[in-house]
């Protein structure tokens, strides 16, 4: 059995204090020496922010109070609900290719990144730029460029195209509600001249103008006549009695109340139109026919009312382009370079060069030390061919 001497954990110290000078000096070497790796070969990289928020009614704000003022007609008017914030769509609109590309191109940021691959390009500048909404509920954008003017330029031309993207979409989606709205418009206003039309027809026809005041006063009406030929028909059989059938006054009494009776039933049937009184005949079935006439004429008032001021709102929004967003921070030029944090890079150059020499110094010294002829063998052969 071969002895092996074990390697107690103080002579990890030891070792460390034996090979101190040699250990300092190639951590103090490594740390100039990665420093100026940084310094030259890394390439620097400068941060400019922006600080931005919505700007008030920046959004179809007319037209989103009336519909929510006429929110219990039966109408709607696609395209004004927000499933998203403000923010939500700023971040959609910032990372989509088609800004990203303007970036590319106006910046010819293919060069910077040496890339001939436009996926890779975007894929990498997407990586340099930073958009969130902060804790106060604002939204900051940065941008990570080569050189500290153009980290200002590229973070404001971001800004500008965000807010002209914004107007761009709001005056798509204006067109759209104003073609719709024009579209709904145009229907209920002939659909008003159409219900005001059959309502007039209905009102020469049925003779009925105001339904419920006409019925009521010409039930009224029909309970006087009849009650007046009640009374002369009483009158008829008391001149009978006094004076005889054939007695002038009864002849006389019988043919006016004959007469009347006629006239009475005429009127009841329709069969002599009345411009004060309706006739009995079907009137429940007139009255509804009416009603339901006039209530079609109030309905398409009341959407022709609704629509209007919605179609006429449609119509400024599709011309207005307001800013959608408030600059608080315009990018400005950075004073220092935000990458690469040179001396931590350094640090971590040196620490790990060390480690790799401490390591090769502990692993030689317990080659050196140790009793396994598997061990000295490999030593002796690793460099013969």
């Amino acid at each position: 059995m071969t002895e092996i001497k074990n390697f107690e954990f103080i002579d990890y110290f030891v070792l460390i204090v034996k090979w101190k000078k040699f250990l300092l000096l190639s951590f103090l070497l490594s740390l100039i020496i990665g420093y100026l790796s940084v310094y030259f070969f890394i390439d620097e990289k400068y941060d400019s922010t922006a600080l931005i928020i919505p700007a008030e009614g920046g959004d179809i704000s007319g037209i989103s109070s009336l519909v929510k003022s006429f929110s219990n007609l039966p109408i709607s008017v696609p395209g004004l609900s927000r499933s998203k914030s403000s923010t939500d769509i700023y971040t959609t609109i910032i990372y989509s290719r088609q800004s990203l590309q303007k970036l590319v191109d106006k910046f010819n940021l293919m060069q910077e990144y040496d890339d001939q691959n436009i996926d890779e390009t975007i894929k990498a500048l997407r990586n340099d730029i930073t958009a969130d909404e902060t804790e106060k509920e604002a939204y900051e954008i940065t941008v990570r460029a080569s050189s500290a003017k153009k980290a200002a330029e590229m973070t404001n031309f971001i800004v500008d195209q965000l807010n002209a993207t914004l107007i761009e979409l709001n005056t798509t989606k204006a067109r759209e509600n104003r073609l719709f709205l024009q579209k709904r418009y145009e229907e209920v206003k002939n659909n008003l001249l159409a219900s005001q039309d059959s309502l007039v027809r209905y009102q020469r026809k049925s003779g009925i103008i105001f339904v419920e005041e006409q019925a009521k006063s010409s039930i009224e009406a029909y309970a006087k006549l009849e009650s007046e030929m009640l009374e002369k028909d009483i009158e008829v059989n008391v001149l009978t009695k006094l004076f005889g059938e054939d007695a002038p006054q009864t002849q006389q009494a019988k043919i006016a109340f004959s007469e009347f009776q006629k006239k009475f039933m005429k009127l009841k049937s329709g069969e002599e139109k009345s411009e004060l009184l309706l006739p009995t005949e079907n009137l429940p079935e007139k009255a509804m026919t009416y009603l339901r006439y006039y209530s079609d004429v109030e309905i398409n008032k009341r959407l022709m009312e609704f629509i209007l001021p919605l179609y006429e709102q449609s119509k400024f929004e599709e011309q207005k382009s307001i800013p959608f967003i408030q600059v608080i921070d315009r990018g400005s030029i950075p004073i220092k370079k935000s990458f690469p944090p040179r001396i931590l890079f350094s640090l971590l150059i040196a620490v790990f060069i060390s480690t790799a020499l401490l390591s090769v110094i502990i692993l030689r010294e317990k080659i050196n030390n140790s009793k396994n002829l598997k061990i000295k063998y490999i030593t002796e052969n690793i460099f013969k061919f």
